[in-house]
Parts: C-alpha cells; structure tokens; sequence
C-alpha cells in the first residue's frame, strides 16, 4: 500500500499517513469486503481491495492540498502519440525517481491510468475533472517522462 501512495505523494511523510490511514480504513470496513473465491483467487480479490482503498485515499488527499488545476484549453497537438525506445536498464527507483518529477495533476492521472487501469472516464470521476483534461494531462505526463528519461540517459552516457 506504501509503494500506491508514494506513487501519487511526493513527501514520503505523507505517503507514510496515507498508508497508515488506508490500513485503518480497511480495518474500519473489512466486514464490507466479501469473496467467494478461496487461496490465491481470494489474496488477489483482498489486494486488489487494500489497493482501491490506498489509491482513493491518496486522490482524496490530493484533492484537499486543491493540487487539482482545471484545464483551460486543450492543445490537440499534444495528444499525438509519440514512440521512445526504453532501456532495459531502468530500474522501479529509477521509474520512481522520473515520477516523483511530475506535477502533482500529471502524476495522479498517469497512476491511475496507466498503472492502476482506470479509463479517462473512471479518472475524471474520481478526480472532478473534464476526461478531456485527464486525457490531455495524461499526454502530458508522458511527454516530460520521455524527456527526463532521455536526460538521464544522457547524463548517464557522459559518465562511462
């Protein structure tokens, strides 16, 4: 649950309170969470619960800082996809480290969307945004991850 929270916080401070408080609020309604399944079918089904319990609970911690900017206009140019080759040397602490740089709007979106599967549609509920802003912001994300990346490359290339 840790690893959910600090994906959307940058403070590891915070990402310490958001778990404790996701770990209180699955004690607080685990009577609600019910599976038929048993074994590994059931670990899945409990993790994937703790996992949505973490995950709105950092949304609503961002909500509250009012991180949440709306956006005005939407540039259509930035929603061409644009193709990077990725080194097979990129680490999860290097992964984190390119996240923890996006703005607190582009991180949320591109968690939810890429690495927790929520659609646009889902996204712009949860965070009480326009879908055309998640999908924007989630261009967004993408584009300044490409360029971090490649000045990581580029500052590692110079070093060996």
């Amino acid at each position: 649950m840790r690893a959910i929270t600090l994906r959307y916080v940058k403070n590891e401070y915070d990402a310490e309170e958001l778990t404790n408080e996701s770990f209180v609020r699955a004690f607080n309604k685990m009577v609600m969470f019910s599976s038929v399944d048993s074994g590994e079918r059931f670990e899945k089904a409990f993790r994937s619960w703790l996992a949505r319990i973490a995950v709105n609970i950092s949304i609503d911690f961002l909500r509250a800082q009012k991180q949440l900017v709306a956006l005005d206009d939407v540039n259509e140019g930035e929603l061409e996809p644009q193709h990077v080759d990725v080194s097979g040397n990129l680490h999860v602490e290097d992964i984190m480290k390119l996240l923890a740089q996006l703005p607190e709007i582009q991180r949320a979106i591109f968690n939810l969307y890429e690495v927790e599967g929520y659609s646009h549609e889902e996204v712009s509920a949860l965070l009480s945004i326009p879908e055309s802003t998640s999908r924007t912001y989630l261009t967004r994300a993408k584009k300044k991850l490409r360029k971090l990346y490649l000045a990581s490359i580029n500052i590692t290339a110079g070093f060996e």
